[in-house]
């Protein structure tokens, strides 16, 4: 039985059973995934079954709908692994991913909602949680290991952030130089600063006092490593 995975971003919602010829997606209460935000329209989009094949059409959508990055025209056949995109959601046809893909308790279409947390569907101001989460997600930040813990910093968050094993520290961790390693955010981009007149800093395996940060950076100092992931745009 083919399944029809829900996401907002890479973040998977829902996981259906397409156990019925005609699934209708939109924001009406009539349809069967049901998504309540402005970006998708009341009858957004249609996946339906003709013989074997399967096909997803738009229903006159105010924002299209989409398939590798190309809005569709007409009906459009769906192989097991395509994307259709809609507003702020896409939804992948024929098997689960994202954060499903492991352990998910699939959902019949048949007149169902979208689950999220023991609610009955994705209401407005979820979906509002879901977008800010979403975004942030895609925004730089360094992702740090020290004294057998990991833990991850945005860097959206302050203009600044001192790392270090200081209480005083923006980031606290538990291996480190004192209060001495300092990332700068800028719209230039970010920069890493060595403050500690011993500690020896590398960045990406060459020994630094300031650089600057480029995707994918290791730096390395005093018991603590971290890794720069730059903004996804």
């Amino acid at each position: 039985m083919p399944k029809l995975t829900v996401l907002l971003g890479r973040k998977t919602i829902r996981v259906y059973d397409l156990d019925q010829d005609t699934i209708t997606i939109g924001r009406d209460e009539g349809v069967d995934v049901l998504i309540d935000n402005p970006s998708v329209s009341r009858q957004h989009a249609r996946v339906r079954r003709e013989g074997e094949a399967w096909v997803v059409e738009d229903l006159g959508s105010s924002n299209g709908t989409f398939m590798h990055g190309e809005r569709i025209e007409g009906p459009r056949p769906i192989q097991p692994g395509q994307e259709i995109g809609f507003g702020k959601f896409s939804v992948v046809f024929g098997k689960v991913v994202g954060e499903a893909a492991a352990a998910a308790a699939p959902a019949r279409a048949h007149a169902a909602t979208i689950d999220v947390g023991g609610t009955t569907h994705i209401k407005s101001h979820e979906v509002k949680e879901l977008l800010k989460e979403s975004d942030r997600k895609r925004r730089a930040h360094i992702v740090w290991e020290s004294g057998g813990q990991r833990g991850m910093h945005y860097l959206s968050e302050a203009p600044a952030a001192l790392f270090g094993t200081d209480n005083l520290c923006d980031v606290k961790v538990p291996k480190a130089p004192k209060h001495h390693v300092l990332v700068v955010n800028r719209h230039s981009g970010c920069e890493v600063r060595n403050l500690h007149w011993l500690a020896k800093m590398k960045v990406s395996g060459k020994a630094k006092k300031l650089a600057a940060l480029d995707d994918g950076d290791v730096v390395e100092v005093g018991g603590l490593k971290m890794t720069f992931v730059a903004d996804i745009t």
